[in-house]
């Protein structure tokens, strides 16, 4: 047995079951971390809070808590601005502005950005403000329900681009930063001076994801950045623990926070200017023992690091002075310039820096009215960017019109889930963005989706679906190319994964063609599995499984029946023996051979046995249906990873196997696990096999659908982009091929660099480089 493991911390909540005495609420939570970071924004203290933990831990319950119980992030919202209510007056005024991002395989998004189609942004980092994300949103808010709306429509955004991607939110982190700044104001000089704080409030990807997949070593090359957050993030925290505990001069005073986007962000909150605390969420199950110690161990070291946190009294008026005066530096550095092939790079560098510490002076210059019309602007074009795909703005999964005909959304993150209405009309078009014509009613993406890809028409009060030619449809798990009616809770699928469950009027309900029990759960879990059911009925594995299956109820009936026998013989037995008239049997002299032979027939024995036998079938049971939910979900990622090679026509292909790795024959696997586990086999044309783990195939899809994505932008762009054909210099000419060779888009020879008065350039490609910046070739 291994002796305990112990660690101390500030807090140790217990959220399991309400009805215990020491029952840790989400008002506990939050009086216990979040009041602290709260009292010292107003302090005028930078501060963070991070939620660190594996996957169904409960790391977005506890920031984001659900409708009914509000988690860390709205709670401080709403106190927040109780505590401005108290605390305002004529002399102190207060202004907050927030943004909301989500950073998924090392790009940033902003989920606040109403535009469609929208592009990752990029971090940089400025010598006045440190590091930042370019074109951020950041939006005035003026009351707690302002935030909460922004909040939910963010999440909104964020459930449609991870449903567009097939991407797990499990594996993005989200951040939510909100800006306070207060204006003391002296009445009778009419000096004021300002404090700012920003909090950051982050919920962190799922742990397990570092450990499982193997984020450090050679796993690491497999070729997705979807660990690398994390990893890095481990890296920086042993790195500044380490440098908070040497006693000693430390040598090694690097910390890699440029490694990873997520650390680079958060490197004030790390080791810097900033009160930050580490939110630690645990699984009490012992299944996931070894996922429990590395957060242990994470949050054990990330308490020894000393940030060094300072009030930050008139910072803008700083950083606007100091802005002001590298702007007139870069434009006497570009009025020296030269104008050599050379310095036209160079001209363009400092073009570039310029026009971006103009851009941050003017955003950092803006009154409050500005800010509040621009806020009130990017509200009304996101609430119609979201109709436009038509999205109820109004209405989630809860609060619904109940006598309308409506499709919720189902997503593997219960956060996500039924977090999308869709209302229907007459007749309501299912399909995709298209360049010209009228565009669908409910606009998808993604694989599988065309541009018309299905009718839904509201006829004699019931609906009927009927999918084009082509198209890809599942009603309830079977496969529709015809007008199907649909019923109340029915499960639909377009394309490759966007599923949506069906809700009717309640007069409409009896309609339903599955009567369901009450306890029926119809979740994403539910409508994915059914369909891969249906998919696989002749699937070799699945046939093997059943048999199996089979094989252990028949040896586990022919046990019953043997023990049902022995009792008859016993019960026989005692019955002779009780009655009277019955012979004793014969004496049987003893005999000490046989005792190690013989099993004492005791009710304790057999109660052991029975016990052993039962712990022993529902143990096979719980490891064959982790096997089955396994191989389904292999399946799935199977299916994907052939839509998008047969879509980017990749001459691959890929099924589902069985292996078993070398790490199930030791002595010390987990007891009642089956030794075999689902692998990938991958195969290419004119080339070999290979099998992958499922994490492997997971890592490896994730650059697949960005390969997928920017598939389609070149198609795109190559039907809706133009081509100039413009007169250039030759110095202009060779910078431009210089320019282009380093993004990668062409590689320069001698031949390259021959003089030619007309060259045809796509549009987009020069406005991107106009915007890019260069460095100079070796």
């Amino acid at each position: 047995r291994k002796p305990p493991k112990t660690f101390a911390f500030d807090h140790c909540f217990y959220s399991i079951n309400c009805d215990e005495e020491n029952f840790a609420s989400q008002e506990t939570v939050f009086d216990c971390v979040g009041r602290d970071i709260l009292d010292n924004a107003f302090q005028g203290y930078n501060a963070c809070i991070f939620a660190y933990g594996q996957t169904g831990s409960g790391k977005s319950y506890t920031m984001m808590g659900t409708q009914e119980y509000k988690g860390i992030i709205p709670r401080l919202c709403d106190n927040l601005f109780l505590a401005i209510a108290n605390k305002s007056s004529q002399d102190l005024m207060y202004k907050v502005e927030v943004s909301y991002m989500e950073i998924y395989n090392e790009k940033v998004h902003d989920l606040l950005d109403p535009k469609p189609n929208k592009q990752s942004l990029k971090v940089r980092e400025h010598n006045v403000l440190g590091p930042y994300v370019d074109g951020l949103s950041q939006l005035a808010v003026t009351s707690y329900q302002d935030i909460d709306n922004l909040m939910t429509e963010g999440n909104k955004s964020r459930t449609v681009a991870a449903t567009n991607m097939n991407a797990e939110s499990s594996r993005s982190h989200a951040v939510f930063s909100v800006v306070l700044t207060q204006i003391l104001t002296d009445q009778s000089t009419g000096v004021s001076g300002e404090k700012v704080s920003r909090m950051s409030l982050v919920d962190l990807a799922g742990s397990e994801r570092a450990v499982k997949t193997g984020a450090v070593g050679e796993r690491l090359k497999e070729g997705s950045n979807i660990n690398k957050s994390l990893t890095t993030l481990g890296l920086v925290i042993s790195k500044l623990a380490d440098q908070s505990n040497s006693k000693k001069h430390c040598n090694d005073k690097f910390v890699p926070y440029r490694d990873s986007v997520l650390t680079w962000l958060l490197k004030d909150n790390l080791g810097g200017n900033s009160r930050t605390v580490m939110v630690a969420t645990i699984s009490p199950s012992a299944d996931n023992y070894e996922e429990t110690l590395s957060t242990l161990r994470y949050a054990d070291r990330a308490k020894r690091i000393v940030n060094h946190a300072v009030v930050n009294e008139d910072p803008n008026a700083r950083i606007i002075r100091e802005l002001r005066l590298e702007v007139e530096t870069l434009r006497n550095m570009l009025k020296h310039a030269t104008g050599s092939p050379v310095g036209d790079i160079q001209r363009v560098d400092i073009h570039d820096k310029l026009a971006e510490s103009e851009n941050l002076m003017k955003q950092i210059s803006q009154t409050w009215e500005e800010k509040l019309v621009k806020t009130e602007r990017i509200q009304n074009e996101r609430q119609q960017a979201l109709e436009k795909m038509g999205i109820s703005v109004q209405a989630s999964g809860i609060m619904v019109e109940k006598n309308k005909y409506y499709l919720v959304n189902l997503n593997a993150d219960p956060s996500l889930n039924e977090l999308l209405v869709y209302y229907l009309k007459e007749r309501t078009l299912i399909g995709g963005h298209t360049l010209s014509g009228p565009q669908p009613d409910i606009q998808l993406s993604g694989l599988g989706i065309q541009p018309e890809h299905c009718v839904i028409a509201i006829e004699e009060g019931g609906l009927l679906m009927e999918p084009f030619t082509g198209a890809r449809c599942f009603v309830n798990g079977s496969a529709v190319i015809e007008k199907t009616p649909l019923h109340n809770g029915d499960r639909i699928l377009w394309g490759n994964h966007h599923f949506f469950r069906v809700n009717c009027p309640k007069s409409n309900a009896n309609m339903n063609s599955e009567p369901q029990t009450p306890a029926q759960l119809i979740d994403y879990n539910f409508a994915r599995d059914e369909i891969m059911q249906n998919e696989l009925s002749n699937d070799p594995i699945q046939t093997a499984i059943a048999r199996l299956e089979r094989q252990h109820e028949e040896d586990k009936q022919v046990a019953l029946e043997k023990q049902r026998q022995e009792y008859e013989r016993q019960f026989q037995q005692l019955r002779n023996i009780l009655s009277p008239s019955t012979p004793y049997a014969p004496y049987t002299p003893y005999d000490p051979l046989r005792l190690g032979k013989i099993t004492p027939n005791t009710p304790t024995s057999q109660m052991r046995v029975e016990k052993w036998a039962q712990e022993r079938d529902e143990m096979f049971k719980r490891s064959l249906g982790q096997l089955k939910n396994d191989i389904m979900r292999a399946n799935a990622l199977v299916q994907e990873a052939n839509f998008l090679a047969e879509e980017m026509e990749k001459k691959t292909k890929f099924s589902v196997t069985l292996q078993i790795p070398p790490a199930n024959l030791s002595p010390n696997r987990r007891r009642g696990a089956f030794v075999s586990e689902p692998a990938i086999l991958v195969k290419r044309t004119n080339s070999g096999s290979q099998i992958w783990s499922m994490e492997k195939l997971e890592n490896k899809l994730i650059d697949m659908r960005e390969m997928y994505q920017e598939h389609k932008e070149h198609i795109l762009n190559g039907l809706v982009s133009t081509t100039i054909s413009c007169k250039l210099s030759t110095s202009i000419y060779i910078n431009l091929l210089i320019r282009i060779h380093l993004t990668g888009k062409l590689k320069l020879n001698e031949n390259s660099l021959s003089i030619s008065h007309y060259h045809a350039f796509p549009l987009s490609l020069l406005l991107r480089l106009s915007q890019m910046k260069m460095i100079l070739m070796r």
